[in-house]
C-alpha cells in the first residue's frame, strides 16, 4: 500500500503520531479551546498510531480517513468542525460506548438507534462536533443502508421522531418508489444532539447521473428554496463536466413544521477536479457570489494543502445553504484521494 500522509497540520511528535495527536494539533491551530474535550470523546482507538488504520477505509472522509475537518464560512466568521468514525465500535450500535458518553441530548437518538444496527460489515455511524462560541454542537450521522432497506428505515425513524407528515409529503412529491432510483439515493440520516426546538433531523440524498432539475425539484420542498439557485451553483462549480462523484442534497427538518426548513447543496470537489488549486478556484467563486470575504479561506487552504495547491487533493467537498445569509462549508481530508476511483464506501 502507498505510504499515507494523514497529518496536514504540524504534529509535535518524535515518533508516529496518533489520531489524538493529529486532531489536537489541528484544533489548536484553529484556536479551538475544547481540543482536549473533543478528542476525549473519540475512544481508545485514537491513542493508537495512525499507521494501524492505513488499510481501513472509513466513511467519514472522502479519502477514507476516519477523521475529516470542515469550516463553515459566513459573512461574519468561520466555524471549525470535526467529524470522525469511531474505529473500535462493538458489533451493535446500541452497545456503542461512544453513544453512552455523547454530550448533548441523546433522547431522539435512543428512539431510533435500533433501526440503524450495522449488518454485513457496513459502517453504522459517524459523529461530528461544530465548535460554536456558545459551546459545541454534537451531531450523529447514521447509515440507512445498515439494515438493508433505507427507505423503510428512514420512514420508520421519521415516524418515531414525530415527522410522519413531512415524510408523507416527500413521498407524495417524489412519487412511489422514489428512493429506488440512483437519482435520489438515500445516503445518510442525521440528528443534532440537542434538546433545542431548532435541533435538526437531516436527510441526505445522493444524485447520480441526473440533471440539476432533479436537485431543484427536491430543494423546492424547503422553506428557503430559491428557484434555479442550485442549478446556477452546479454550473459554476462544474461547467459541463462529467462527474466522477455525484452531488448531494440535504433536507433539514425542525420541530413539527410540515416542510423542510432548509436545503443544502453538497458538491464533491475530489475527484471531480484535478487538484486543490482548481478546487480553490471553485470555492473562491462561490464565496464571491455569496458575499463572503475570501481571506480566511486562503489561510485555511494553505494550512491544509501547503503553499502549492497544485500538489494536493485534500479539499474534498463544498456545500451551500441559507441563501438569505449564505453558509459555504469546505471539507478536507487528511491525505486526499490518489488519482483513480475512490473507495466505494466513501461518502
Amino acid at each position: 500500500m502507498a505510504e499515507r500522509a494523514r497529518a496536514w497540520a504540524s504534529v509535535d511528535n518524535a515518533g508516529t503520531p496518533t489520531y489524538r495527536d493529529v486532531v489536537t494539533a489541528h484544533l489548536q491551530a484553529l484556536g479551538v479551546h475544547h481540543a482536549g474535550f473533543a478528542t476525549s470523546l473519540m475512544g481508545d482507538w485514537a491513542s493508537r498510531p495512525v499507521t494501524e488504520f492505513d488499510d481501513h477505509h472509513s466513511f467519514a472522509a472522502n479519502d477514507g480517513s476516519p477523521v475529516e475537518f470542515s469550516f463553515a464560512m459566513t459573512r461574519t466568521g468561520v466555524e471549525p468542525r470535526m467529524g470522525f468514525e469511531p474505529q473500535d465500535t462493538p458489533a451493535r450500535l446500541t452497545e456503542h460506548h461512544f453513544v453512552r458518553r455523547l454530550p448533548g441530548d441523546t433522547t431522539r437518538l435512543r428512539l431510533i438507534e435500533d433501526l440503524f444496527a450495522p449488518a454485513g460489515g457496513l459502517f453504522s455511524m459517524f459523529c461530528a462536533t461544530a465548535f460554536r462560541p456558545a459551546g459545541p454542537l454534537f451531531k450523529v450521522y447514521l447509515n440507512p443502508a445498515a439494515g438493508g432497506q433505507p427507505h423503510q428505515t428512514v420512514g420508520e425513524a421519521m415516524h418515531r421522531l414525530g415527522l410522519s407528515e413531512p415524510w408523507a409529503q416527500l413521498d407524495e412529491h417524489l412519487g412511489t418508489g422514489w428512493s429506488a432510483s440512483p437519482h435520489r439515493e438515500i445516503a445518510v440520516f442525521a440528528l443534532d444532539l440537542s434538546a433545542s426546538p431548532e435541533a435538526r433531523v437531516k436527510l441526505y440524498l445522493r444524485h447520480t447521473g441526473c440533471e440539476p432539475a432533479e436537485l431543484e425539484r427536491i430543494a423546492a420542498l424547503a422553506e428557503d428554496h430559491q428557484p434555479d439557485l442550485f442549478t446556477k451553483i452546479l454550473t459554476r462549480v462544474y461547467g459541463d463536466s462529467t462527474l466522477a462523484k455525484a452531488p448531494m442534497t440535504c433536507l433539514a427538518f425542525q420541530g413539527n413544521r410540515p416542510h423542510p426548513t432548509s436545503a443544502t447543496l453538497y458538491c464533491p470537489l475530489d475527484p471531480n477536479v484535478a487538484n486543490d488549486a482548481e478546487a480553490a478556484t471553485r470555492v473562491l467563486d462561490l464565496l464571491e457570489i455569496s458575499g463572503i470575504a475570501p481571506d480566511r479561506f486562503h489561510a485555511l487552504a494553505t494550512a491544509i494543502s501547503g503553499p502549492d495547491l497544485t500538489r494536493g487533493r485534500r479539499l474534498s467537498w463544498l456545500s451551500y445553504k441559507q441563501p438569505d445569509d449564505p453558509v459555504v462549508t469546505i471539507y478536507a481530508g487528511l491525505d486526499g484521494s490518489p488519482p483513480g476511483p475512490n473507495p466505494s464506501n466513501a461518502r
